[in-house]
């Protein structure tokens, strides 16, 4: 069952939506107070014990609507016996009673011309559960430590049964075990299970033989993550309704988990809020995917009304809603070409004297530092998302080179990039230099310097470097013609692969 739109009239900020059309992937972005949340909470009236209160009608108005288009029903998810999967329209009623009390009666279902017939509220507990919650307000002072089956299925708008939910998925035979291992181990890094507790158990890790840590202990992100994590992994033809995700989350976690739900997408249908590029660009990417602005038209002393707008699939309206979620881009009609490198001593020194000395042309492509050869890889997918989301993928596809050191892990970064893209790119995009080190491209002069900064230790040596490349470019500024000469020459290898991208891009 999935909902194809849904439409609020008198709902908290909404007056009248109209029909918002909806896939498996929804993104609803906007500022602070528009109405993301309320289009979140107005959908999860469908389903039993959804917190409501009498200002949920706007202010003036006695009765208002939720309706709610659903196809291939399965009547699992309400009081009704009925088998065939068909279409129709949940209409949700809310009048305003005595003491501003909010009374809501039983959901009636339409479909074609029929009669509507009273279907009742989704269930809360699995499996007959249609909806998960992950809202704003989903943390505990405490987690329950009594674990049980009604717990442990029970769907509730925060996070206090986790560790029945954690217990039954650590259950090595439990059939999505492996799942949830592999899960928390991509995000979290590590595997969650369960330990008997004073009062019963407790989520945490092991450490060693008799003792260990609890999610109490640790991040308030593990256990945000963690609750997402043990829903995905049972979910099945279900509705994820999820408030900024991006709350207490490393950006590295929430780029994983944001690749469970576009996997999980296939099945289960999302509408999120959020206030996180990152969140937008890589859902807004996934296929199956649109993304809505919820904008209010607030005046003074006047009741606030939202509306919300489909952002048209268009590469200037998708950069139009990154940058107002305070993502800096470019004017990508500026850029020709992309050019990824390892380290940022090498983005200066090809940016600031290869390029302009011996590929003046290449100062119209961009250049840009991963930060090491375990970021090649994520920043390279960075890139190609943001162009997938932006609708920009065949403006940019082989316009992009990475070029990375050639020591074992540079080699080994290339390698795993050219497996995961050779089909699509060409593997001469990717590639390695022949030394070990940038700093093995500077002038002969610069030779004992380069020594001395490899005999370093691991900590000492980013430091040196970072000295080292500054004293090169200031001598390339004050010795413009001497340092042409020494770069022709030292960085010979270097400057043949620039030539050879320059002549890709515009010969």
């Amino acid at each position: 069952m999935k909902i194809s739109a849904a439409r609020m009239i008198n709902y908290k900020c909404f007056a009248d939506t109209g029909d918002v059309s909806l896939d498996r992937i929804n993104i609803f972005a906007g500022k602070n107070n528009a109405g993301k949340s309320a289009f979140i909470r107005a959908i999860h009236l469908m389903q039993g014990g959804a917190d409501t209160t009498g200002r949920d009608l706007r202010i003036g108005q006695s009765s208002g609507e939720v309706q709610i288009h659903l196809d291939d029903i399965d009547f699992r998810h309400f009081e009704r016996s009925i088998k065939q999967e068909i279409s129709g329209t949940l209409t949700i009623r809310l009048n305003r009673g005595p003491q501003d009390q909010l009374i809501i009666p039983t959901p009636g279902l339409k479909v074609g011309p029929t009669n509507e017939m009273g279907v009742g509220f989704s269930p809360q507990a699995e499996p007959d559960n249609f909806i998960y919650t992950y809202l704003s307000k989903r943390k505990v002072a405490r987690f329950e430590e009594l674990v049980n089956r009604s717990r442990a299925t029970a769907v509730t708008s925060d996070l206090r049964y986790l560790t029945s939910k954690v217990d039954r998925l650590a259950n090595i035979d439990h059939p999505r075990s492996e799942e949830y291992s592999a899960l928390c181990k991509k995000v979290l890094g590590f595997r969650i299970s369960t330990f008997g507790s004073a009062n019963g158990h407790q989520s945490g890790i092991s450490v060693g033989n008799f003792d260990y840590i609890p999610i109490e202990a640790m991040g308030e992100g593990v256990s945000s993550l963690l609750g997402l994590i043990t829903d995905l992994c049972v979910a099945d033809g279900n509705l994820f309704l999820i408030e900024e995700l991006e709350n207490d989350i490393h950006p590295e976690g929430l780029k994983t988990i944001l690749q469970a739900i576009i996997e999980k997408s296939q099945k289960n249908q999302f509408i999120i809020s959020t206030h996180s590029n990152i969140v937008t660009k890589y859902l807004g990417a996934a296929p199956g995917s649109k993304i809505f602005v919820v904008e209010s038209d607030y005046r003074p002393a006047q009741v606030p009304t939202s509306s919300i707008r489909e952002i048209e699939p268009t590469p200037a309206a998708r950069i139009e809603v990154l940058r107002q979620l305070g993502y800096e881009l470019y004017d990508f009609d500026l850029w020709e070409g992309w050019l990824i490198l390892e380290e940022s001593t090498a983005e200066a020194i090809i940016k600031d004297y290869l390029i302009p000395w011996f590929t003046p042309k290449l100062s119209r492509i961009r250049t840009l530092s991963a930060g090491g050869t375990s970021k090649v890889r994520p920043t390279f997918e960075d890139f190609r998302r943001l162009f997938l989301f932006t609708h920009l993928e065949e403006q940019y596809r082989y316009r992009a080179w990475v070029l990375v050191d050639g020591d074992d892990t540079g080699r080994a970064a290339i390698e795993e990039l050219q497996q995961m893209y050779g089909r699509m790119w060409p593997k001469d995009h990717f590639r390695t230099l022949t030394a070990a080190d940038f700093e093995s491209y500077y002038p002969a002069n610069f030779a004992d310097e380069v020594t001395q900064m490899r005999s370093l230790g691991h900590s000492a040596k980013p430091s040196a470097k970072k000295t080292l490349v500054n004293r090169v470019k200031q001598w390339c500024d004050k010795n413009e013609e001497e340092a042409k000469i020494g770069f022709a020459k030292s960085a010979a290898e270097v400057i043949e692969i620039l030539k050879e991208i320059e002549s890709k891009l515009f010969d």
